[in-house]
């Protein structure tokens, strides 16, 4: 769209009766912006021949930073025939009204009932009525009525009408619908001269600076490489893609919640996330918006509630499996080992540390069981806080046991690096068993060969095919570094969904519409398949015995060895042989070299 130049906040013009304009003032670059806008004549011409006197509206076109308010007014002529004042304003959102919200407050004026709204607009009941709420008290009115008498007095009726402007005739906006649709070849004959089609927003919060940096910088390396060859490919339905990264700290829920709002506030279509420490606010606020939300929290009981609340939370997926299944499988990696003559239990101690992190589950009531079943004693430390954690004092209980295993049930990389170094600043003899945070190339990069036999898994990471290859080819050379081994594609892979699921509802903003697709449509990508046709709209654990791993997201298991990432599970060659950890082979206590890789 060719705004109105930042030092000129408005233009005005006279429309004759046939349509002629003539500006009054702001020169070359009001005639330009007039030109490419076309519509504002035709809606002064219909206004004339109405018989109408005034309307009032705001004009936005999706995806712009600026809204206009518009004005026009017919006045007697010098010859008798009735001439059309317009005026058309920028200004920030007045009454701070989000874009959605203008939407719900356009049919409200008109008359609709919030079912109609909803129906008209595609979103649920619930977020229609939180909508009003809202209006409500943005506009200090105590009724939809004084709100509906006050948009109407404000020109706070959107143009073009949402929802196709139906049942607007008794209002005077109602006329003009009529105009956009007829008029439609020739406002987009002059928009394609003038500008490119509106973006289709995505937005993804980021915390570039805060806990999981490193992490958050490879979401927003692959996120980007995605958006730019979908647009290179030229983008979906005629539009291109456009990212809006909104800095947070994903370890602070307040500072979570806020970039979320940010977000909504700008009318994005989707928002796309990794993880934080807000994610039932954030899954509260994405309701009552109606966008899809796409994260990767990898928390069962995040997926609990979208099965306990279908029709409130339809929007919302994750698109990983949950953390149910990390215990459970380091249990079962245990017994791999010591099957394959590589472990032996020694004093049958292990020993699992899960900081404090809000809705985490590694299935630690199983792993009770299975660890009862075998005869082994558990020792749980949970009383620890999220960051800043006191290591030294860990270790020291952790060496008071001197278990066999150790799970350092944590994902964030800082932490996972501070406990490495802690521990081998006074070593055990325990196998160290983490989750995810290794997977992030800073993890390799700050310990360098500190890291070296040390044991990570992950619910969803990338698994070698030729889509994979690819992938990593691809980032290469637009980043050139590799990517880590989970969120990077996860990241590439939320874009690709969301944009494919666009291209088959054909309205982005149908959100109802492109969340069915999201829900029923698989997807084979970088990190597996994708398909969320079930009551919690997450992508489930994989079949461990399932021939070909990539049909899910496969659980992957990697050791650190000669500071390359090396896969133990699954793999199909058994080829790749399990190293014990340098700290380990000098005590020799519980680990023995050699034996089959793992399946």
């Amino acid at each position: 769209m060719k705004d109105l130049p930042q030092d000129q906040s408005n233009v005005t013009a006279v429309v004759l009766r046939d349509g002629r304009l003539i500006v009054s003032s702001g020169g070359k670059s009001a005639t330009e912006f007039f030109e490419t806008h076309p519509i504002f004549a035709e809606h002064a011409r219909k206004l004339l021949q109405s018989g109408r006197t005034t309307v009032r509206y705001s004009y936005i076109d999706e995806g712009a930073a600026d809204w206009f308010l518009v004005s026009i007014d017919a006045l007697p002529g010098a010859n008798g025939e009735s001439l059309g004042r317009l005026h058309v304003l920028r200004t920030a959102a007045p009454f701070g009204l989000t874009l959605r919200e203008l939407d719900v407050l356009t049919l409200l004026a008109a008359g609709h009932s919030n079912q109609d709204i909803g129906d008209c607009l595609d979103i649920k009941l619930r977020t229609v009525t939180t909508h009003v709420e809202r209006i409500l008290v943005k506009l200090g009115r105590l009724s939809r009525t004084a709100a509906a008498t006050l948009a109407v007095d404000f020109g706070l009726l959107r143009l073009p009408t949402p929802g196709g402007g139906r049942n607007l005739q008794p209002l005077t906006v109602g006329l003009l619908d009529a105009v956009i649709k007829e008029d439609a070849p020739q406002e987009a004959t002059a928009r394609s001269r003038s500008a490119r089609p509106d973006p289709l927003i995505i937005g993804t919060p980021l915390s570039l600076r805060g806990l999981a940096a490193a992490d958050a910088r490879e979401m927003m390396m692959s996120a980007r490489m995605a958006v730019s060859e979908i647009n290179a490919a030229g983008g979906v339905l005629g539009r291109p893609l456009e990212l809006r990264e909104f800095d947070c700290d994903i370890g602070d829920a307040g500072s979570v919640t806020s970039a979320v709002r940010g977000l909504i506030d700008q009318g994005v279509h989707a928002i796309a996330s990794g993880y934080s420490a807000g994610e039932v606010a954030v899954q509260d606020l994405m309701a009552d918006y109606g966008a899809p939300y796409l994260h990767c929290a990898t928390m069962e009981a995040l997926v609990e509630r979208v099965r306990n609340e279908p029709d409130r939370l339809s929007n919302i997926f994750q698109i990983c499996p949950s953390d149910v299944s990390y215990g459970p499988r380091f249990i079962q990696f245990l017994d791999h080992l010591a099957e394959n003559g590589q472990w032996s239990t020694g004093n049958r101690r292990i020993t699992i540390i899960q900081p404090r992190w809000l809705q985490m589950d590694i299935g630690l009531q199983r792993v009770e069981q299975m660890a009862l079943r075998r005869g082994l004693q558990l020792d749980v430390i949970s009383d620890l806080p999220p960051r800043n954690i006191d290591w030294a004092g860990v270790i020291n209980r952790v060496n008071r046991h001197d278990p066999c295993a150790v799970l350092l049930a944590y994902y964030f990389p800082e932490e996972n690096i501070a406990f490495l170094r802690q521990y081998l600043a006074d070593p055990g003899n325990a196998l160290i068993y983490t989750l995810y945070g290794p997977s992030v190339p800073a993890y390799r990069e700050e310990l360098g060969a500190a890291a070296e036999g040390v044991i990570w898994a992950t619910t969803t990471g990338r698994f070698s095919n030729p889509r994979t290859e690819g992938f990593l080819h691809r980032f290469r050379g637009m980043h050139g570094r590799n990517p880590g081994h989970s969120h990077a594609g996860l990241s590439y892979d939320r874009i690709h969904l969301l944009a494919r699921a666009w291209a088959s509802v054909g309205d982005p903003n149908a959100f109802g519409a492109v969340c069915e697709a999201l829900r029923t449509q698989p997807y084979r990508g970088v990190n597996g398949m994708y398909f969320m046709d079930n009551a919690g709209q997450s992508v489930t654990a994989p079949d461990l015995n399932s021939e070909d791993p990539s049909l899910s997201h496969p659980h992957l298991i990697y050791q650190i060895q000669q500071g390359k990432q090396v896969l133990l599970s699954p793999h199909l060659e058994k080829q790749v042989r399990f190293r014990a950890p340098p700290w380990v082979m000098r005590g020799q206590r519980h680990l023995v070299a050699g034996g089959e890789g793992l399946r």
